[in-house]
């Protein structure tokens, strides 16, 4: 029988097995699937993944089973890893609607270890006689590089690279730099945001560049960066 979960793992002969009999209706599809893991809840840590997984990652399931938080790190962009681990365990802490979490992440797979996007999707997956959750599924579908979505999902990563970063610097803008740095973004003129606001030109000016210096912008298209990451456009 396939060690579908370690030896060690504390649970009952009636888990073991609903596990086992799960696992094995897809590893039987394994190659008309996408990648598939199973993570332990408590610890996050993977006890399980499908032989095509493990094919890309270059990685045997021990190995994978054994590096605990290190999977995180090796595998993946660490950035990507702060914004949706933590959402995906709020997801679980609310395990009895059993629905599904889905999200980005890039992994690094090859030989040359090179990030790839993949869309995933994740749930609750085997609870013990009790109720409790014990593990949870994931399914993980490569991307084509060149399509849109990958793009886009580049451009969302890094608008929330942006936010994380910058959080402090936007709160810290009074509400009339907020405004103006909205009319900015979208491109009208000096003349027209100082009638707009009934203020003088120079004032404007005071404004902008107070602007610039609190969010760290050095050029026009840093600010657009900034508003359009703060959906002030």
């Amino acid at each position: 029988m396939t060690d579908f979960l370690p030896v060690d793992y504390p649970c009952s002969d009636a888990v073991r097995e609903e596990v086992s009999q799960k696992l094995a209706v897809f590893e039987a599809l394994a190659d008309e699937l996408p990648v598939f893991i199973v993570h332990e809840v408590s610890s996050f840590s993977v006890v399980y993944m499908s032989r095509t997984g493990l094919q890309q990652l270059g990685a045997s399931l021990d190995e994978v089973r054994k590096m605990g938080s290190e999977y995180y790190t090796k595998f993946f962009n660490s950035e990507d890893v702060a914004f949706y681990v933590p959402k995906f365990k709020e997801v679980l802490e609310e395990s009895a609607s059993k629905r599904w979490f889905s999200f980005l992440q890039q992994v690094a797979t090859g030989s040359d270890s090179r990030f790839e996007w993949y869309l995933s999707a994740s749930r609750p997956f085997i609870y013990d006689e009790d109720g409790k959750l014990l593990l949870s599924l994931t399914f993980a579908l490569p991307l084509d590089p060149h399509h849109h979505l990958a793009e886009k999902a580049e451009r969302l990563m890094q608008e929330n690279l942006m936010l994380k970063n910058n959080y402090q610097r936007y709160v810290a803008l009074t509400k009339r730099e907020t405004e103006l740095l909205r009319f900015i973004a979208t491109g009208e003129t000096t003349a027209a945001m100082s009638d707009r606001l009934h203020i003088s030109v120079k004032t404007l000016n005071t404004h902008r560049r107070n602007i610039k210096r609190k969010i760290g912008a050095k050029t026009h298209y840093d600010l657009i960066k900034f508003a359009q990451a703060f959906n002030l456009v």
